[in-house]
């Protein structure tokens, strides 16, 4: 055996950690949860670079849903397909798997 295996053959010890009090336990486990309800509810940022210009795609999908209850102001946005044509500076949508339309952006 080597010193290394010698000094923490006793079962359940490392070296240079301390054990937490029950309160740092329990700060900790506070964080994880606010850190895993945090990464639950991620919403990405998505933007699209092409030929030099910038688009915000959250702000495409609001656009399409702005136009969408234009014409249909009580029906609700239950699916969304969007289909974004860089080279026309239009992006396509499909709402509810009927409604279609443009925007130009």
């Amino acid at each position: 055996m080597n010193v290394k295996t010698e000094k923490n053959a006793v079962k359940g010890t490392r070296p240079g950690r301390k054990p937490m009090t029950p309160d740092q336990k329990a700060a900790a486990a506070e964080a994880r949860a606010k850190e895993k309800a945090q990464a639950d509810n991620l919403k990405p940022v998505l933007v699209m670079q092409y030929q030099g210009t910038d688009t915000d795609m959250g702000v495409l999908v609001e656009a399409a849903k702005a136009d969408f209850h234009a014409t249909r102001k009580r029906t609700l946005v239950t699916d969304l397909k969007l289909y974004v044509k860089p080279e026309e500076h239009t992006a396509y949508y499909v709402i509810n798997g009927t409604h279609e339309g443009k925007i130009s952006f």
